[in-house]
């Protein structure tokens, strides 16, 4: 049994989706389509725009890592194309990606969280770090939603 990687796919997963006020999709569960495309006054990103980002995020690191390191950042199916349009398909989107990244973790045994994979950045990273940094990827990025979203909603307490 791999436990080292059971435990970095449930804190993956949790980040992600977990039923906690800090996941991922559940901040992204209180946003309304009149907050997706604002940014805040002196900002310069949108819900949608950091959405973007996590997906193509996942999308990259996973190529990069365990797959065959073609993917361009400006590839359509990277950028979401045409499915950061409404929340709902977005949402879909950042799943795929996810689930695209989880999977490759999944495969992997414990022994392989010390091994060098290749990161985009061109230096090659840890097995672990890669891993690591998408959890915390996740819970950054869903700070920055909510509080986009507070802003927008003026609700932030």
């Amino acid at each position: 049994m791999n436990t080292l990687i059971s435990q970095l796919l449930y804190l993956f997963d949790e980040a992600f989706q977990g039923k906690d006020w800090h996941s991922l999709l559940t901040n992204l569960e209180a946003v309304t389509p009149d907050d997706w495309y604002w940014v805040a006054p002196g900002g310069r990103r949108s819900i949608c725009t950091i959405v973007e980002h996590v997906g193509s995020c996942k999308f990259i690191y996973q190529n990069q890592a365990f797959g065959d390191g073609m993917l361009a950042w400006d590839d359509p199916h990277v950028i979401g194309r045409g499915r950061l349009d409404t929340i709902s398909s977005a949402v879909e989107y950042l799943r795929e990606s996810h689930e695209h990244l989880r999977q490759s973790i999944a495969a992997l045994a414990d022994q392989e969280l010390y091994q060098m994979r290749p990161h985009h950045s061109g230096k090659p990273r840890e097995t672990r770090w890669i891993i690591s940094v998408m959890i915390q990827h996740d819970l950054y990025h869903a700070g920055e939603i909510n509080y986009i979203r507070a802003l927008h909603q003026c609700d932030d307490a």
